[in-house]
């Protein structure tokens, strides 16, 4: 019956006993009135519009969030409450009919009556609470604070202009005959500290960083400097973060915050950079609470920004808009569980639109919307992070720097297409900003990647590591030997045994491709797994020839073995969702479990797997039966739960990592909870292995001196 062009038209659409008023974005039934929230209003109206067919689940994951992959839980959850907004006395019925393994369909009829000719455009208007401003926690025990999460009132076109955009498809494909540019590396700023949070403003007039002194530790100081000149000019010192610029480039917003109390924090924002007198002033409007809020910038009189703890996981990060006029809050983007989240990249003005990264398990994706979110388009999926991108204005081209495949890569907003990829080699970076096509800004890397083996008999710590190596992955076998592998980038690898203090490369015997992900108790089995192949073995630990080798749909995150059998937890490579697969290397039975998103998993005795998960504290999976319950945790395994980054086992114990601090308790009981290992401020666990005795650490260290060089295209005298 063509309902889009009804609700491009200020109609009223009648659906059931409701009356759809798309302006105001509400229903009324005569008697009750109700403003439906953007989510929910979008996914009504295209119910109405496909109301004579099923729509499946990954259609609406498609079109109403945009996303190749949808966690399930959130489209039950937006189905779920629509039910209860078309429920009332006069429409009790079902609303919405579930349809079993094919998805849903409008239940309700569905009618139209124009009330205008003249098309008018439709203002989101969602429920919205306002809350007093917040205080600031006095000295003393740190408090949670709760801030002011509302809403703000911005325009939307009508939900069905964005609906059928074209999207363009997502495709990193370049041309046999990639350019080459020769670069030349100019040093610009060097201090005695580390430098990190390198950030342009949108004209990429300035640059502001922050550098860690060595001494005394834990004192950042924030510079601006002006890249024209290359004057550098001090901000601030002490416990500082930047945030952010404005979309104007005229103010630098970052946190202050008291000397060890990162509850009592402040926003402050500081402008008037280039001369002897710095403005500098707190945010009248703070919104933020010490570091939880890690991204802040300012377009208009909306702030954008980024804060963690989205769906009660410390590690996922959602972006949101706040009105600086009302205190109104509404988060914008919806990231997917099996990654980090969204990571802002830059905004464009006329129109204003905001550019995000979002990370998955194994690719990140890279979108525009509006300032509310809508007309959200994916502009390109990539494989490896861009985390920094630069908008050249005269071509209207989004660029930013593969660090991986070291080339500058580009999408135009004219064509919607990816750019020719150009390959021009810099240093290691940590920030990478393209500031146009001939010229790279970067800060010289200041990561490196070792590993820590603590030994349970005599409760110390060995350090692996070395001046010209990056130890990740490693597992201490039982004769004293320790495996890791060299790979500072995921697609270089090489393997080395240290054995009597000497290192021994094993690369020609492993291949660049495969990571070593445990051994058996006997150190006579490692268990391996090929990035390319995506295909899972047995090898010998002596001559390192297969044993027993599987094929798997995707990219494994973790795996786990314990005498004949191996659990493997990987990120399907089509949906993105994380899944467990039990095998057996007895038979060629391979058995998936049906736990919703297991983010770890470690082995409790020869049958039972304890999994972490995203939406239960903790489950128990019986390998023979494939059947799992869930388990009643201690009140500390609870409380950490949200930043758990990776657990294992041992026969007698069990290792909880987060961040900064390893857990143990024993397999017996896993009640009491006591701390075993607590890491530098600088150092990051990354991954855990447990065999016999000793616990290898794997930890990501971010406090080496570096630099920041700006790279030209090199053109030799004539």
């Amino acid at each position: 019956m063509g309902l889009a062009r009804f609700l491009t038209q200020g109609n009223l659409i009648l659906v059931g006993e409701w009356q759809l008023n798309i302006d105001q974005q509400s229903i009324s039934d005569g008697d009750n009135v109700r403003e439906l929230e953007p989510l929910l209003f979008k996914l009504l109206c295209y119910f109405i519009e496909h109301n004579e067919r099923i729509i499946p689940r990954q259609e609406l994951a498609e079109n109403i969030w945009q996303q190749s992959h949808v966690d399930d839980n959130a489209i039950n959850r937006a189905i779920s409450e629509l039910r209860k907004a078309l429920k009332s006395a006069k429409q009790p019925g079902q609303s919405i009919k579930t349809h079993y393994r094919a998805g849903y369909s409008l239940f309700i009829p569905v009618s139209s009556n124009a009330i205008s000719a003249e098309p008018e455009l439709a203002v989101t208007k969602p429920i919205i609470t306002h809350l007093a401003p917040p205080i600031l926690q006095p000295t003393g025990t740190p408090k949670k604070v709760y801030w002011p999460w509302t809403m703000v009132l911005l325009l939307l076109v009508i939900c069905f202009s964005w609906f059928y955009q074209e999207q363009p498809s997502a495709s990193n494909e370049t041309q046999n005959s990639m350019p080459f540019l020769t670069l030349e590396a100019e040093t610009i700023s060097w201090h005695k500290g580390s430098y990190y949070n390198l950030l342009l403003p949108p004209d990429k007039s300035k640059l502001a960083y922050t550098v860690t002194a060595t001494k005394p530790s834990e004192t950042n100081n924030i510079y601006v400097m002006d890249l024209g000149s290359k004057k550098e000019y001090l901000l601030d010192a002490g416990k500082v973060y930047i945030q952010g610029w404005s979309s104007d480039g005229e103010r630098l917003f970052y946190i202050k915050c008291k000397k060890n109390n990162k509850y009592q924090c402040q926003q402050w924002q500081a402008s008037n950079f280039i001369s002897k007198e710095i403005k500098k002033m707190p945010l009248p409007y703070s919104i933020t609470g010490g570091e939880e809020l890690t991204q802040y910038t300012e377009i208009g009189d909306t702030a954008i920004f980024r804060r963690n703890n989205y769906r009660g996981l410390t590690h996922l990060n959602a972006l949101y808009a706040y009105d600086k006029k009302t205190g109104e809050e509404l988060r914008i983007t919806t990231p997917n569980i099996t990654g980090t989240g969204d990571y802002l990249l830059t905004s464009l003005s006329n129109p204003d639109r905001i550019i995000f990264e979002r990370h998955n398990v194994s690719q990140s994706e890279i979108y525009m919307a509006n300032l509310d979110g809508s007309s959200l388009k994916l502009l390109t999926t990539n494989t490896h992070r861009a985390w920094a991108a630069t908008y050249d204005k005269d071509d209207n081209t989004l660029i930013w720097y593969n660090r991986f495949n070291s080339t500058i890569e580009s999408f135009s907003l004219d064509t919607m297409q990816l750019e020719q990829v150009i390959e021009a080699p810099v240093n290691a970076a940590n920030y990478a900003y393209p500031l146009d096509k001939q010229t790279i800004l970067i800060s010289t890397d200041l990561h490196d990647l070792d590993v820590n083996i603590f030994d349970f008999k005599t409760a110390t710590m060995e350090h692996i590591a070395t001046a010209n190596k990056h130890e990740r992955d490693g597992v201490a076998l039982k004769n004293g030997d320790i495996y890791f592998a060299d790979a500072y980038h995921y697609d270089k690898r090489e393997h080395w045994l240290k054995t009597n203090n000497q290192f021994i490369n094993i690369t020609d015997q492993l291949g660049t491709d495969n990571i070593i992900i445990a051994a058996d108790a006997n150190s006579s089995h490692l268990l391996s797994y090929n990035k390319s192949s995506y295909q899972l073995s047995i090898l010998n630990a002596t001559d390192y020839h297969v044993i027993k080798q599987w094929s798997v749909p995707g990219h494994i995150q973790s795996a786990v073995m314990r005498n004949n059998k191996v659990a493997i937890i990987y990120t399907d490579a089509t949906n993105q969702n994380n899944q467990i697969i039990l095998l057996n290397t007895d038979n060629e039975n391979t058995v998936m479990s049906d736990i919703d998103t297991p983010l770890a998993l470690a082995w409790i005795d020869d049958d039972q797997l304890i999994v972490h998960t995203k939406n239960t504290q903790f489950l128990i999976l019986d390998s023979q039966t494939n059947t799992y319950k869930e388990f009643a945790t201690p009140d500390k395994l609870t409380t950490i739960k949200p930043s758990i980054v990776a657990i294992a086992s041992n026969d007698k114990t069990l290792f909880v990592a987060t961040d900064l601090e390893i857990y143990s308790t024993t397999l017996d009981t896993m009640q009491d909870i006591k701390s075993l290992v607590k890491m530098k401020p600088t150092n990051y666990i990354t991954k855990l292995n447990a065999q016999n005795d000793k616990l290898a650490i794997s930890f990501l260290s971010t406090n080496n001196p570096n630099s920041i060089e700006l790279y030209t295209e090199h053109k030799p005298n004539d």
